[in-house]
């Protein structure tokens, strides 16, 4: 992650017209040089040029992940690796089964999630219906959680180990691959950061000028956070649809950001391992999902952890984060 980050600011130096770099060194000092690269960072145009011809279409990740895309109107479930911005297809089946059509909102309603969610080291199910062994999704995740949806228990498993005939149209809401298939998928995903995105129907991926507009957006927004710029700061919340992990309103949320940015305190704000994934929606939104490690330090404050947005881009092209964690 070091060289990464190392790499990333030789880039953004070489962006930056030699005479203006040397200018900025002269006559304001070395931590104008990094005021400098956090600009360019919240520059649209700066990632289209990092992108370059990587393939985005599952996001962009800064590690390498593998991507287990479940279409349940076609009944495919295909596994994907990603690697220094190559897509590669690593097994396919058809024929699989899922729960019910539509997205799932309480427990009991036998529906699979539309979204995108991580998945867990293989276990033992304990029951032989679920196959030799199983994996379990994390639903419901945080976006899940906030609009009140209920249910769990979202695994992909096998067969019945006895044979008998597993429901031909739909499971209890889960997935379900043929036991040597799983068999394949297990050595596949062995020891690797994996991920599950669920479509209904429509084939949802992501768009270079997305990816491009997320990241400068995201470190816009870090930098409003870090100088207390408190409207620039909220101006990238969905003021209507917004909640906290603990389903704190905008209204409340920003009533607590004023009083403490009207502190003024000196902040350190560092973002690394960068992940920004297309999601799924019955709603037809235009959704992402981000992810990041964030380090925060003032006098009074510190934190180190994983954060994650849910954040939609609306109709005018703008970032609007509906929640956090």
């Amino acid at each position: 992650m070091l060289k990464k980050i190392i790499v990333v600011c030789l880039i953004l130096v070489c962006t930056l017209k030699a005479s203006s770099f040397v200018q900025i060194y002269l006559n304001e000092g070395l931590n104008a040089v990094g005021v400098a690269i956090e600009k360019e960072l919240a520059n649209k145009d700066f990632w289209i040029k990092e992108l370059g011809d990587k393939d985005i279409s599952f996001g962009y990740y800064s590690n390498d992940v593998v991507i287990v895309l479940t279409n349940k109107t076609d009944k495919i479930l295909g596994v994907y690796s990603y690697k220094d911005g190559i897509v590669t297809k690593e097994f396919e089946q058809k024929e699989i089964i899922t729960g019910l059509m539509g997205d799932k909102q309480v427990e009991g309603d036998l529906k699979t999630p539309i979204g995108f969610y991580e998945l867990g080291r293989k276990f033992n199910p304990g029951d032989p219906y679920y196959g030799p062994f199983a994996f379990a999704t994390t639903y419901p995740n945080l976006f899940d959680k906030v609009q009140g949806k209920t249910g769990g228990g979202i695994w992909i498993h096998g067969y019945p180990l006895d044979g008998s005939r597993i429901d031909e149209f739909k499971t209890r809401g889960c997935i379900a691959l043929f036991n040597d298939n799983l068999q394949d998928f297990a050595r596949i995903v062995e020891n690797k950061k994996v991920y599950v995105m669920t479509e209904e129907k429509e084939k949802v991926r992501a768009k270079k000028e997305d990816i491009a507009l997320l990241l400068a957006s995201l470190f816009a927004w870090k930098h409003a956070w870090t100088v207390s710029d408190i409207s620039n700061y909220l101006s990238f919340y969905d003021e209507e649809k917004f909640k906290r992990f603990d389903k704190t309103s905008f209204a409340q949320f920003a009533s607590t950001k004023r009083s403490i940015f009207s502190r003024k305190e000196q902040k350190s704000i560092k973002f690394s391992n960068i992940s920004i994934s297309p999601y799924p929606n019955s709603n037809g939104e235009l959704m992402y999902r981000i992810s990041f490690y964030e380090d925060y330090y003032t006098k009074n404050y510190q934190f180190r952890g994983d954060k994650f947005l849910y954040i939609r881009i609306n109709n005018e092209g703008k970032m609007k984060i509906v929640a956090e964690q």
